[in-house]
């Protein structure tokens, strides 16, 4: 799990290619994505540069500096 402020990159494999690369800051943590019986995940919200944000779960995000 990732922390408010953490750098990460948009996967290039993410439901929106408008994102695909771009980087943005971990905003907060807004829930768990849940499967039939299991945990898939977690959902984000994100912060790019231009002041926009956006939600992912955390398999469309990749780490690339911790806060």
């Amino acid at each position: 799990m990732w922390n408010r402020g953490d750098l990460v990159e948009i996967s290039n494999d993410c439901a929106i290619q408008y994102f695909a690369g771009k980087t943005a800051i971990i905003l907060s943590n807004i829930g768990k994505h849940m499967g039939n019986k299991e945990e898939l995940g977690h959902y984000y919200r994100v912060l790019f540069g231009d002041g926009t944000d956006h939600i992912f779960n955390d398999n469309e995000l990749t780490l690339l500096s911790k806060a």
